[in-house]
């Protein structure tokens, strides 16, 4: 089997309008692809393309300042977000206060299983887990 490496620079490319993107991280900078983060918001603001993506993830994702989600933080880089928290972002957070973007919140747990169901190519998933609290949508 070959294996194949490309710049985070050509994966950020790979992006089209409308994109759905799940990012992973534990918060705080931590194991997160901040290089590839960089490249999206790079290639945005110098051709405005990514537009309207989908941005999902299960944890915090970034630093308080500059990195992770706040690389996303454009008005027309990012349609929506669904997120675990966004403690560490406080740019999205600002997007999402002033309704320029969809915000949503799914409990961490329960977002990290359906990463994994959509990646096995399952249905979805069904859970209790977040019912009767500020994640539910009743």
């Amino acid at each position: 089997m070959q294996t194949k490496f490309m710049t985070a620079k050509e994966a950020a490319q790979l992006i089209n309008d409308g994109d759905t993107v799940g990012l992973m991280g534990g918060g705080g900078g931590l194991m997160e692809a901040t290089h590839m983060f960089e490249a999206v918001q790079e290639r945005f603001l110098t051709t405005q393309s990514p537009r309207n993506l989908t941005v999902m993830h299960a944890l915090g994702i970034g630093d308080k300042k500059t990195k992770g989600m706040n690389c996303f933080a454009h008005e027309g880089l990012v349609k929506r977000v669904i997120g675990g928290h966004w403690v560490w972002s406080p740019a999205m957070q600002q997007l999402a206060l002033s309704n320029k973007i969809e915000a949503y919140i799914l409990p961490g747990g329960v977002s990290s299983q359906l990463m994994r169901e959509i990646g096995a190519g399952r249905p979805g998933l069904i859970s209790h887990v977040g019912l009767g609290t500020v994640c539910d949508p009743r």
